[in-house]
């Protein structure tokens, strides 16, 4: 796994059903519009990449495997 553009990890999440919440400085943030999730997923937008340790934070609040992300982001 490697670090993914913001751009391309935005359309990820909007193709698993996350929806932008809201902006808060510059950290958007994501949640299921049904069954929010225990916090919501975010992106830190001062960065053109969004780094390793924030892709592996927010899988693990969406329950996601590295494996499947990087099958998911792969086609995106």
């Amino acid at each position: 796994m490697k670090p993914v553009s913001i751009k391309k990890f935005r359309k990820f999440l909007k193709s698993i059903g996350l929806k932008h919440i809201r902006t808060e400085s510059s950290h958007e943030l994501y949640d299921y519009p049904n069954r929010p999730l225990l916090r919501p997923v975010t992106i830190d937008t001062n960065y053109p990449e969004v780094p390793l340790l924030h892709i592996s934070t927010n899988l693990k609040t969406i329950g996601m495997t590295p494996k499947e992300f990087t099958e998911k982001i792969k086609n995106i």
